[in-house]
């Protein structure tokens, strides 16, 4: 399972008590949930008090515990050290990883990324501006293809006047929030697989310890926008506020059965999963051995 658990109201207490997260209040157990059953747990509460053994377990059991700050923005991840048995082995692959593959990989990324941004406009049947634009990328988008995608696509998607920008409400904190259900889930399966989530292919910000996280969520993000667009259909308040009953849709998101390249379904995570995997064989063969489920967005799946 991938449960992801939230702790938004304040005054809570997290301990662990015989292989469950405990949640209290005031001395009163609100939840025990089995560690074997989350993904992931969000602090978006101000007022939380953590034992150290509460931490310690979750980094045990691998479960990334993600700090969110303002605006559903996340400003923090904490997670194990340890990932798989051949951790050393991968890493060192990965630090050996030359120039040009990395920009290899990153093209790929890209491209799916503006191929899932293009199927979600048809899917929606929005103004598709986009469609021809993979094409244009090269390795290491050095023309930076992707941020013109942007440009095009938000506006077409959410209409002329919005703006992606992190600190706006409404449809950003939303957007905010499903970005850092993936990003958690993602930290979690590239630690697992043995990388080093601090070396990315194309992110390489010295403050950040997730460049790689932030370089492989990229093809994922259009399937949160289009549940945002689904969660705004119909509304005429742009600056709607994130409530639970939104939050639990979005904390799904990992969950959502999607069509395989085996020509099943699988839930996202599992997806995910398969294409971590196979940047890790990329890395360890050193060439490019990205592929991705081409109908992941469609009509159908929406």
């Amino acid at each position: 399972m991938m449960n992801i658990i939230e702790v938004f109201n304040d005054n809570r207490e997290i301990s662990v008590y015989r292989g469950f997260l405990r949640i209290k209040s005031g001395g009163e157990i609100l939840s025990d949930v089995p560690l074997d059953d989350i993904g992931a747990v969000m602090a978006t509460g101000r007022a939380i008090v953590w034992t150290n053994n509460a931490l310690s377990r979750l980094c045990d059991e691998g479960i990334p515990v993600i700090i969110v700050g303002d605006n559903y923005h996340p400003n923090g991840i904490l997670l194990s050290f340890v990932g798989q048995q051949r951790q050393t082995e991968i890493q060192q692959a990965q630090i050996a990883l030359s120039k040009p593959i990395q920009k290899q990989l990153w093209a790929t990324i890209v491209r799916e990324k503006i191929k899932n941004q293009s199927r979600v406009l048809d899917a929606l049947n929005c103004n598709n501006g986009i469609r021809a634009l993979p094409d244009l990328v090269m390795s290491g988008d050095k023309t930076n293809v992707e941020a013109r995608a942007a440009r095009a696509y938000f506006p077409a998607l959410f209409g002329a006047d919005f703006l992606r920008q992190p600190t706006r409400p409404g449809i950003n904190a939303f957007l905010n929030y499903g970005y850092a259900v993936l990003r958690g889930t993602l930290a979690r399966m590239v630690v697992a697989a043995g990388l080093n989530p601090s070396l990315g292919l194309q992110h390489h910000n010295m403050l950040n310890p997730f460049c790689l996280v932030d370089d492989v969520i990229e093809p994922y993000r259009p399937l949160v926008d289009m549940l945002v667009w689904q969660l705004f259909a119909g509304t005429d308040n742009p600056d709607r506020i994130l409530g639970p009953d939104e939050k639990k849709v979005l904390a799904g998101c990992v969950h959502w059965e999607l069509p395989n390249q085996t020509g099943g379904n699988s839930p996202l995570y599992m997806i995910m999963q398969r294409d971590i995997w196979n940047l890790v064989q990329s890395i360890k063969e050193k060439k490019n051995l990205l592929s991705y489920t081409q109908t992941m967005v469609n009509k159908d799946v929406f």
